[in-house]
């Protein structure tokens, strides 16, 4: 694959920071973008930032305004922020089209589509043809798609990226709550990833 020129969406959970080090090992020039949207868990951008500084990665933070109506900013309805990417998407557009980016990159997963409709095959279509139609020869990507959480903590392990330096939890604290819908569903997936590698070890 030739290298390319790529903004990728950073939150600082796990999934977007295992994807950083991933596009960054094939070579390609990688501009992070950080969004501050009034999420209550602003911590993940500390360690959004923290990896972009190890990799010597460019970064821009960008804040929003209060994006409403979840659990995670006004505290109102479900922990879906509604249309986050979509918004999220169309500020990497202008980005992209500003420093000449082919390629916008997201860590969304199988995972995730179960529960956030913008993390879904369909939606990710929809944007490229929308992007297309506005006369952008833009990319929308989402290379962990088909791929379980499971599966990008193995390549987290494989690659040796910290995941003690991600940020995976919904509330505001020094540390993870251990509690909330984000943190069972991390420590769900480090169980089922040490799982599949005991399982792949030779007897």
């Amino acid at each position: 694959m030739l290298p390319k020129t790529i903004i990728h969406l950073l939150s600082g959970g796990m999934d977007s920071v295992v994807l950083l080090y991933d596009l960054h090992s094939q070579g390609h020039k990688i501009h992070a973008l950080l969004y501050d949207y009034g999420q209550k868990h602003s911590q993940e951008l500390k360690w959004a930032r923290y990896h972009c500084d190890v990799l010597d990665v460019l970064q821009t933070q960008i804040t929003l305004p209060l994006l409403r109506g979840s659990e995670l900013t006004d505290g109102r309805g479900s922990f879906v922020v509604p249309n986050r990417n979509a918004i999220f998407i169309s500020v990497a557009v202008n980005l992209a089209v500003e420093t000449s980016a082919e390629t916008i990159t997201l860590g969304c997963n199988k995972v995730d589509e179960e529960s956030f409709p913008d993390c879904r095959r369909g939606f990710f279509d929809t944007m490229n043809t929308s992007v297309k139609a506005a006369g952008y020869d833009i990319e929308i990507c989402a290379p962990y798609l088909d791929k379980p959480k499971w599966w990008i903590a193995g390549l987290a392990r494989e690659m040796k990226i910290p995941l003690n330096k991600t940020w995976s939890c919904y509330r505001r604290s020094n540390l993870p709550c251990g509690v909330c819908p984000a943190c069972v569903k991390h420590a769900a997936t480090l169980a089922e990833s040490l799982n599949a590698a005991h399982a792949c070890q030779p007897l």
